[in-house]
């Protein structure tokens, strides 16, 4: 019963683990200033918030969505297990800095989800094809593979610097800048009550706004590309106005949320937070570290928790959560703000990995109280 469970709504399993990779991650810096290990890895925390904690919540999502949206049969049970053993192998990797082995891990990964993606979409028992904006979510993987690949080779023995520089550009921001654009644009407007969105091939117009979709995908990633060779300026704040136009126009975010609830609100705020730090970051590049943890932590991660309450409300009835009445997003959103502001200004101190352990420990405990409140929900019976 709980494998078909699983299998049927995979956010129940991915959700959780992702908020414990996430711990993992920022318990890094908590470690280091309280002593309990004698170095740390900036490399490591980035690649286990994005390639364990984020990625998994969008696990939790698209095979979730994907089989709804199709009307096509779940992800295997042994797929899912295969899937929590890699995320599990990336991190663990990560920071024992067999990179190699956890970036291996990362595209298998999304090579999986490739051939899970193609196998509904494009099987004969389809029941929908997918929406226009969902063009950019092959981009997107194919960010995190390529990334991987250079991250790997860059960190051996033969390999150069820039293959790090530009794998992590990729893997860091192209993944995920190009998952929102293109998810995004279906979960955003299901959230404020709009109609989804029209199946590609549908119409010439829909054809030609998935043209423009990947054009804008294509743009993110030339630009990561040109920062990686010198243009610190230039090439963040472009990929950032690139970022929220299609925001604004493709997830209907120009304007504040016609409907009520926290969940809303939070999500709103969230989408203009990514493009926001990314811009910050080209105006301020001495200070480009600190700036994109807002889109970090106060856009992608924040993003995350709203989206994942929202697919929890929605499909577990929890009328409350689901309208907007429930304040937790609003606690895990308070707790992920400080620990941003936290992050943002610790460059500018003298307490510098005092203010990433504090920043750590207020996330890890906003996280903690919305895990606490769900999981005997995603655990247990509809």
């Amino acid at each position: 019963m709980i494998r078909a469970m699983w299998r049927r709504e995979p956010f129940r399993l991915f959700f959780p683990l992702g908020v414990v990779l996430a711990w993992i991650g920022i318990g890094h810096w908590i470690a280091y200033w309280a002593g309990w290990i004698g170095s740390y890895s900036c490399l490591a925390h980035g690649l286990v918030q994005i390639q364990g904690f984020l990625l998994a919540f969008a696990l939790g999502f698209l095979l979730t969505a994907m089989p709804r949206r199709t009307e096509s049969a779940p992800a295997p049970a042994w797929g899912l297990a295969a899937a929590v053993a890699a995320l599990a192998t990336t991190t663990i990797a990560a920071f024992a800095e067999r990179l190699w082995i956890a970036e291996g891990a990362s595209i298998a990964i999304v090579l999986g989800m490739v051939v899970f993606a193609v196998r509904r979409f494009a099987g004969a028992g389809a029941g929908r094809r997918p929406p226009a904006p969902f063009v950019l979510i092959p981009i997107a993987l194919g960010c995190n593979v390529g990334g991987g690949v250079l991250i790997a080779w860059g960190t051996s023995p033969s390999g150069a610097a820039w293959g790090v520089t530009l794998g992590r550009l990729l893997v860091e921001q192209g993944l995920f800048l190009c998952l929102v654009m293109g998810a995004g644009a279906l979960v955003l407007p299901l959230m404020a009550g709009a109609a989804p969105p029209a199946d590609i091939g549908s119409s010439p117009a829909i054809a030609r706004q998935a043209v423009t979709y990947a054009a804008a995908g294509l743009v993110v990633v030339g630009t990561l590309v040109v920062e990686a060779a010198g243009s610190e300026r230039l090439a963040p704040i472009v990929r950032g106005v690139v970022v929220a136009s299609t925001l604004a126009l493709g997830a209907g975010v120009a304007r504040r949320p016609q409907r009520p609830g926290w969940n809303r609100r939070v999500a709103w705020l969230a989408v203009w937070l990514v493009p926001a730090g990314i811009v910050l970051a080209g105006l301020v590049p001495d200070y480009r570290v600190p700036a994109l943890h807002v889109t970090f932590v106060g856009g992608f991660g924040l993003l995350a928790f709203a989206v994942a309450t929202h697919v929890t409300a929605a499909h577990l009835e929890l009328e409350s959560i689901r309208d907007g009445r429930s304040r937790l997003v609003a606690i895990v959103a308070g707790a992920s703000l400080v620990a941003m502001l936290g992050r943002l200004t610790a460059d500018a101190t003298r307490t510098y990995f005092e203010h990433l352990a504090a920043s750590g420990a207020i996330w890890i405990a906003g996280s903690a109280i919305w895990l606490a409140t769900l999981a005997p929900r995603w655990f247990g019976r509809r």
